[in-house]
């Protein structure tokens, strides 16, 4: 599908909601109006058609009804969002926002999408994937986000916001049992401790004792994830100018790890049977994080507190080879710790709406990486070892001010100056065989004597700093015509960074080089608009992207793995989103996007200047709808949600070699429900792939060696589900 027809097909569809909504507009009535939505994308709470910026808006009930458990469900719900389990680890969401992300989760680099969870910014994207539970929105900010969010969102942020306490006693319990075995619970206290102080728990538990991926050799069965997670928050309102919750988070999630299958052995294409000998593979992931949200209103002006601790763990051991004599085996551990604080003011004075702020954030990074090679049949046999420590220290101002020249007219200018200094400090090894020396005893590596190779000195001589600095100031213009109260224009400006770094996984000194930061300055126009007595929502983005030193990991021109600012790169396309309530019980939803990516620049690479940018597929689109069926007589109703989505065929590699070629994907997710109209219990049977589509979306294409390891998607999955609600509804 080209880009021409995938406008044709956003356009047709607003004038054929449009045209559906004129009609039925003879019998209905004001029930059939669409809610407002509120976010706070811009820092304070709008409603989302009077943003000014391109936002996937998700409430509860869309969470729930559309089956999004993690992040990675986010990918057919959001136009030009394209992602994937990163590489063997389904922990990990590798998010692609209008074409620029980041595939490579070693600690320094840096994802060019940025997560967030009640404010507080996830450094690391190794475990952006975890479970979602007890959600209240998530909001997907599309194109750079450099003025309000900063550091490496020059693809666009995730933010996701949880449930806070409430005056209310209620609580709830949610049971669902699937395929291959599996069951996840979920459970939820919210009590009023005093009239001014409230408490809220909540967590998870889930399993599964069949995995997706079967081996053939070792008879072991991978990926099939199992964890557990609990959140208590304390929420304190003494006032109505004061709001202050503390939050504290634990999680553990293993069986995440995705083996892929070789492309060139697995000739009848199953994706979800593997012949790999190493024995034991595995990821897990364990975090413990602590937030503390204050908001007080100080005469006209409110400021809000946003502090943020966060400890990971992570470890795994995965064959990136699939061969019954493994070629590369890939063991990980690693500790992750970051602190953050950020301070926001804002306020309306008059014709001015502002907001300045000041953001600070120090990571620690600790990480032990191996390399096991045993290669042509083991001609090339080695085992390498790596200590990795690294931190970041960021500190940011930024501010934004929007005039309101009259009631139509608006000019926002913004902007952000970031200074980041960043350390690194690496000891590689060869890991010759013998007793374990040097490193812990659980790392799960094949143990042996450690011999020194070469350290941060040889790095330094080769014209590498180990200390480097990095400041960046990104503005925002947008300028907004309000036509009338349901039709707003605008026209924005914006500039985004994400940060350098180190090309770290390497074993020779030479390629342990820094890259420098990646710049994008774009440019939108966008419309959003509601008709037809506010049953029709139609909100439209045109966009263009053009970065400098666009950051790439593939081969140099010397054959080695680098990751390097080798690209000028411009990414345009469309964005489109629809609902239309059809009737007081029925409505149709849909998005469309369109990407066109080429590079203007190429240097330092092994690839033409003609090949597609990665993952950026031509098009791809969402239909579907929520439709309850109310039963008077038994005073229930029934409810149903169905959803199709399709993305067009993309490449996932740089040199987009065939085995690189991702499949059309074509996903059938449906819903169906009873409960009573009282809302205290409600029954849910679901299918997601309903239509059993087998995909891959990433490949590891080491053709020189002999293998191109291919990672699926999940397969079809069904489950049943039953919640029910206690104390106040």
């Amino acid at each position: 599908m080209n880009i021409k027809h995938a406008i044709r097909i956003a356009l047709g569809a607003v004038g054929a909601m449009t045209c559906a909504a004129a009609f039925g507009q003879q019998s209905t009535t004001s029930g059939t109006q669409l809610e407002e939505i509120t976010v706070t994308s811009q820092r304070t709470q709008e409603s989302l058609q009077d943003v000014p910026i391109s936002v996937t808006a998700l409430g509860e009930d869309d969470l729930d009804r559309r089956q999004i458990t993690n992040t990675l469900d986010l990918i057919s719900q959001v136009p030009n969002l394209v992602g994937s389990n990163n590489v063997g680890l389904g922990s990990a969401t590798t998010f692609f926002l209008r074409g620029v992300g980041q595939d490579e989760s070693i600690s320094t680099s840096d994802p060019a999408v940025g997560t967030y969870i009640d404010g507080v910014y996830i450094a690391r994207q190794i475990n952006n994937n975890s479970y979602l539970y007890d959600i209240e929105r998530i909001e997907v900010l599309r194109g750079p986000q450099g003025t309000l969010y900063g550091r490496n969102t020059s693809g666009g942020a995730v933010r996701v916001m949880t449930k806070r306490p409430e005056e209310e006693l209620k609580a709830y319990v949610d049971l669902g049992y699937g395929d291959y075995d599996s069951y996840d619970i979920k459970a939820m206290l919210n009590t009023p401790v005093t009239d001014t102080l409230a408490f809220r728990v909540n967590g998870f538990a889930l399993g599964q004792d069949q995995g997706y991926i079967k081996d053939l050799t070792t008879g072991e069965e991978y990926w099939k994830p199992e964890g557990y997670g609990v959140r208590a928050q304390l929420r304190y309102r003494p006032s109505d100018s004061t709001d202050i919750t503390l939050s504290v988070d634990y999680a553990n999630e293993e069986g995440t790890e995705v083996i892929g299958s070789d492309f060139n052995r697995n000739t009848d294409k199953d994706l979800f049977t593997v012949v790999s000998g190493e024995e034991g593979q595995f990821a897990e992931t364990d975090q413990l994080g602590v937030a503390l949200n204050m908001e007080f209103a100080i005469g006209d002006m409110t400021l809000e507190s946003i502090t943020g601790w966060r400890d990971l763990n992570q470890t795994y051991l995965l064959d990136l080879s699939d061969d019954a004599v493994p070629q590369y085996v890939l063991p990980h551990d690693s500790n992750h710790k970051q602190l953050s604080q950020e301070f926001t003011l804002s306020a309306t004075s008059g014709k001015l709406d502002w907001l300045a702020g000041i953001f600070y954030m120090a990571e620690e990074n600790s990480s032990t990486v191996g390399d096991e090679l045993f290669l042509f049949g083991g001609i090339v046999a080695a085992n390498f070892r790596k200590t990795l420590d690294n931190d970041t220290d960021s500190l940011a101002f930024f501010a934004q001010g929007t005039y309101n020249f009259t009631d139509q007219f608006s000019l926002t200018l913004g902007g952000r100056w970031t200074e980041e200094d960043k350390e690194v400090d690496v000891v590689q090894y060869f890991v010759a065989p013998g007793p374990e020396t040097g490193n812990p005893g659980d790392f799960p590596g094949t143990p042996g004597t450690l011999i020194p190779l070469w350290n941060t000195s040889n790095v330094e001589a080769n014209g590498t700093p180990s200390d480097v600095t990095f400041s960046e100031f990104t503005p925002k213009v947008a300028l907004e015509y309000r036509q009338s109260d349901d039709l707003l224009w605008y026209l924005s400006y914006t500039e985004g960074f994400k940060s350098g770094g180190w090309n770290a996984r390497v074993t020779d000194p030479r390629d342990f080089t820094l890259f420098n930061p990646e710049t994008v300055a774009s440019y939108e126009a966008g419309l959003k608009s509601e008709f037809v007595d506010n049953r029709l929502r139609a909100n439209l983005t045109l966009f263009r992207a053009d970065y400098d030193d666009f950051i790439i990991t593939a081969l140099n021109e010397q054959g080695r793995f680098v990751t390097i600012n080798a690209a000028e790169t411009r990414i345009q396309g469309l964005e489109a989103e629809l609902l239309f309530r059809a009737t007081a019980n029925l409505d149709l939803f849909g998005n469309v996007g369109t990407m066109d990516g080429e590079y203007l620049k190429l240097e330092g690479a092994d690839f033409p200047i003609t090949n597609e940018v990665k993952r950026t597929p031509k098009a791809s689109y969402q239909l579907g709808f929520n439709w309850t069926i109310p039963m008077p007589s038994l005073g229930a109703s029934f409810f149903t949600t169905a959803t199709f989505s399709h993305q067009d065929t993309y490449y996932n590699g740089l040199k987009n070699a065939p085995v690189e070629l991702a499949p059309e994907q074509d996903l059938l997710d449906f819903l169906v429900g009873y409960g009573p109209d009282d809302g205290r219990w409600q029954l849910e049977a679901s299918c997601k792939n309903c239509s059993d589509d087998e995909y891959y979306h990433s490949t590891l294409n080491f053709g020189s060696l002999g293998f191109a390891t291919q990672f699926p998607g999940l397969p079809r999955t069904w489950q049943v589900k039953f919640r029910y609600n206690f104390g106040a509804l």
